[in-house]
């Protein structure tokens, strides 16, 4: 744990620079895993958030020191820390992280080192950090004396991460990011926007302290966070309750069942990780997926993707309908299904997230879930208080109203694959997935040698990130004739 007065240092506000309506919003572009940003852009009212595609890792750029020093950075709802500068030669993708740019300390007139060190653990990958104050710039705010890590040592982890979780006891360490925007009078509230976007669209956003009515349909539905007792192991994250799962159809009709499934929101997961039994109903609605036994991956035919079919998640009343496109991640010629078995924390990633409009509110422990779409620009300041986050209603057009069936997804039971994965394929490396543990929290304490702490213990994690082989693609004849079970 670190030092009440480290943690108290910064509660006091100080001047800060913030867009005039408190919203600090962001752009988001589509980039290939393998190929940095053309080149930096200068700060503005928008933080940039990178999608590359080939591992899917979210990165927003900042600006860190004094003067400023632009880097990319993962965004993260998975973990709460924020540190810059991993170790490229340890990188799970070393040309990535070669690539960009890093923090200069002996640059920096604003550097204030505290001299604690911690280990941060990841579903994929670690970090080792020491703990310093600095000045971030995040869009137009500029945050002063943020704490903020700095890495000596890393493994498998190619940038550095912004982390934008609670913390997993439940119990600040010393003020986060989103903190210390409320504490400097950047935003109001604790609460932040995430639209990540469709893969072919190359733009989304993150906002803190505000929504996008242009980028929704229908009403955002207010989820209560669940409380640490109430997850699977205990950990304060972006937990909700998932109540059913189904797929709707080419022709309009719906195959669905109930569930009650405790889900966590985590953009640093490149795939969404559910109970076996619903990973393989959904595979098993697709006729010639094959099955991977070494991986735990479906392969499915490329062409699905050309299907207008949406994989179903329901929340209560609201329903989030994610296009084949989005769900089925595709590497050259070939596909894999955007969801892996978990029983112990099962999570929606980017897989779900490509076509949410999540806000998340830590203040008053809700999620709010829409319809991500784009039709136009409205943006609409976070409040303080119970209701913060405004009931606005999004300005996008209704999806068509399915048409309904007395068909439902069968989920009560385990199932052998249709047919088995033989092919061989390229390795693409994911994001780093879920925070595991920290030093700080009672870890085992030694530092990180030559293997990633997280790559011992998957359940550790509750997830990771993605390193797969892929199928050649087939014929798409009769792919959805399994759909109906």
């Amino acid at each position: 744990m670190l030092p009440l007065l480290f943690a108290a240092a910064l509660l006091a506000p100080v001047a800060s620079s913030a867009a005039s309506d408190g919203i600090i919003r962001a752009p988001v572009n589509a980039l290939r895993a393998s190929a940095p940003a053309a080149k930096l852009r200068s700060r503005q009212n928008a933080i940039e958030v990178l999608n590359q595609r080939q591992g899917t890792r979210y990165a927003v750029e900042i600006e860190v020191g004094t003067p400023g020093q632009k880097m990319e950075i993962i965004l993260d709802t998975g973990s709460p820390d924020t540190w810059i500068n991993p170790v490229c030669e340890t990188a799970n993708v070393p040309e990535d992280c070669f690539a960009a740019a890093r923090f200069d300390a002996s640059k920096s007139k604003t550097l204030n080192s505290t001299g604690v060190q911690d280990i941060l653990r990841y579903g994929i990958g670690n970090a080792t950090i020491e703990y310093v104050y600095e000045t971030v710039s995040i869009g137009s705010a500029t945050i002063s004396n943020q704490i903020i890590g700095v890495a000596s040592e890393s493994h498998s982890i190619p940038l550095g991460i912004l982390g934008m979780s609670p913390p997993l006891t439940g119990e600040n360490e010393y003020p986060y990011i989103l903190d210390t925007m409320v504490d400097q009078g950047l935003i109001k509230s604790r609460a932040f926007t995430l639209d990540l976007r469709g893969v072919d669209n190359p733009t989304g956003a993150l906002i803190f302290g505000g929504i996008d009515t242009g980028k929704y349909i229908g009403t955002l539905a207010k989820l209560p966070m669940l409380t640490p007792e109430q997850t699977p192991v205990g950990a304060d994250r972006y937990y909700v309750t998932m109540t059913g799962i189904g797929l709707t159809l080419d022709t309009g009709e719906v195959v669905q069942s109930d569930v009650t499934v405790p889900v966590f929101l985590d953009s640093g997961s490149t795939f969404s990780h559910l109970p076996t039994v619903i990973v393989q109903a959904i595979a098993g609605s697709f006729a010639e997926s094959e099955y991977d036994p070494e991986s735990g991956y479906y392969f499915v035919p490329c062409d699905v993707t050309d299907i207008d079919a949406t994989i179903d998640f329901y929340f209560s009343k609201k329903v989030i309908r994610v296009p084949l496109n989005d769900f089925i991640w595709q590497v050259e010629q070939y596909c894999i299904l955007g969801v892996l078995p978990e029983e112990e924390e099962p999570m929606l990633g980017d897989t779900f997230l490509r076509a949410a409009y999540a806000v998340f509110d830590q203040d008053n422990r809700a999620i709010h879930l829409a319809q991500a779409a784009n039709c136009g620009e409205n943006l609409v300041a976070i409040g303080s208080g119970e209701d913060a986050v405004p009931s606005s209603t999004g300005e996008c057009t209704e999806l068509p109203t399915p048409t309904g069936g007395g068909k439902s997804l069968d989920v009560t039971r385990t199932r052998a694959p249709t047919a088995k994965f033989t092919g061989s394929a390229p390795t693409i490396v994911g994001g780093p997935g879920p925070a595991a543990s920290k030093g700080s929290d009672g870890g085992d304490g030694p530092l990180p040698t030559d293997k990633a702490e997280g790559d011992k213990d998957k359940n550790a994690a509750g997830g990771f990130g993605v390193a797969w082989g892929v199928m050649g693609a087939v014929v798409v004849g009769n792919v959805l004739a399994g759909m109906l079970l």
